[in-house]
């Protein structure tokens, strides 16, 4: 029967040498966490002393620097010209009356006669009537250019909208 436990003392000192290690080593911890705190707290108190100082030098600064009250315009009256200084405008004539002036009528455009034979066969970009269907980015003219809704600038909301236009070169996608 005391053949299965060897000595009964010895376990029982083994498991309590381990706990006392144990608790040494919780102890030195608990030291150490104690230290830490106090250290902590030294902090805390100091960062709190300065923001106690500084708060008090905000509110010195706030004080040193408050505008000067001006007066309020209803108080407020300007002061008397002196005659010499006074400009007064000179009276206008009753002959000369006042006449707007004229705008001259807008002259109507007359379009150049058409020629027989033209006059060269290099298309230019300044010529109204190519003007409107030209890529200016690829050169590209006619049905390759189509004209877009260009939703970015609507012009009218009722009674539907109605979108500006734009031109789309079919050929290299430049719009414009």
């Amino acid at each position: 029967m005391f053949n299965n436990m060897d000595d009964p003392t010895s376990e029982y000192e083994e498991t309590i040498n381990k706990l006392s290690d144990q608790i040494t080593e919780l102890f030195t911890k608990i030291h150490f966490y104690q230290a830490l705190i106090a250290e902590k707290d030294q902090q805390i108190s100091q960062l709190t002393k300065e923001n106690h100082q500084l708060k008090a030098q905000i509110q010195n600064l706030t004080h040193e620097v408050t505008p000067p009250s001006y007066p309020s315009q209803q108080s407020y009256t300007l002061p008397p010209i002196p005659e010499s200084e006074s400009y007064t405008l000179p009276p206008i004539p009753e002959s000369e009356s006042y006449t707007p002036p004229t705008i001259p009528e807008p002259q109507s455009y007359i379009p150049p006669a058409p020629t027989q034979e033209p006059t060269s066969t290099i298309i230019s970009s300044e010529d109204p009537r190519i003007n409107k269907r030209l890529c200016p980015s690829c050169g590209a003219m006619g049905f390759a250019i189509r004209e877009v809704d260009d939703k970015s600038r609507v012009i009218s909301y009722i009674p539907r909208r109605i979108y500006a236009k734009k031109k789309a070169c079919t050929k290299c996608r430049y719009e414009w």
